[in-house]
């Protein structure tokens, strides 16, 4: 990762800096997180799925800071590693060169957030 932050630091940092655009701007901010609530609720699909398909597409479309919150999310809906991986192979198998970059980085991701679970687990 090239700013030297870690994908946890990136997402706070940009957590911040989103609260100072809501400020200014709330009802687009209330408008984005109704529409994350109404798309990944439970239906057809469970949470966890759509969090994969979240990721996938995330990382064809190259955003690191989206990439964090995606597979913190997996994490979170009870995703595996061995899933998490599934679903970057189909994140390059349509973003191809680019998107295996960035699958990278979503690797990098994963791995920080495991060695953080695995440290708070371990302090408990």
């Amino acid at each position: 990762m090239s700013t030297g932050q870690s994908y946890r630091e990136r997402l706070r940092n940009n957590g911040k800096h989103g609260q100072k655009l809501e400020k200014y701007m709330p009802e687009l901010f209330e408008a984005h997180w109704n529409r994350h609530k109404a798309a990944i609720k439970p239906g057809a699909l469970d949470q966890k799925t759509k969090e994969l398909i979240g990721l996938a597409l995330v990382v064809a479309m190259h955003c690191d800071v989206c990439i964090a919150f995606h597979v913190r999310d997996c994490l979170r809906a009870g995703a595996t590693e061995e899933e998490i991986m599934e679903a970057l192979g189909v994140a390059v198998m349509e973003g191809d060169g680019p998107a295996l970059v960035y699958a990278g980085n979503a690797m990098e991701a994963l791995e920080e957030y495991q060695a953080a679970h695995h440290k708070q687990q371990a302090a408990q």
